[in-house]
């Protein structure tokens, strides 16, 4: 399986969250942002899908824990992703490719 960021994920195809990474000398200016990705449910181990993406692939929309959320590349390039055909979350849940 291979670990890869979010904005890369492809369309239709499903990831299991791995976390949040930022360089350390950007994490004050990105605090909030992160804080505000684990609200919306960015979380470890949660499926999530790239459902559409915008003109020229930015924004992408994305599906998690029931909900659409669109996030820009340079968001989403935070979050880290496994992607595989068929992935297994913490609960012991199978999800297949879409």
């Amino acid at each position: 399986m291979t670990t890869i960021p979010l904005c890369k994920l492809p369309k239709g195809k499903i990831g299991l969250i791995q976390g949040i990474s930022c360089p350390p000398e950007k994490i004050e200016e990105k605090r909030a942002l992160i804080h505000r990705l684990l609200d919306l449910g960015f979380c470890q181990n949660t499926p999530v899908s790239c459902i559409n993406t915008g003109m020229f692939h930015n924004p992408r929309a994305y599906l998690i824990r029931g909900s659409v959320i669109a996030l820009r590349n340079q968001d989403a390039r935070m979050i880290q992703v496994e992607c595989s055909e068929e992935i297994t979350d913490s609960r012991g849940m199978s999800y297949e490719k879409l």
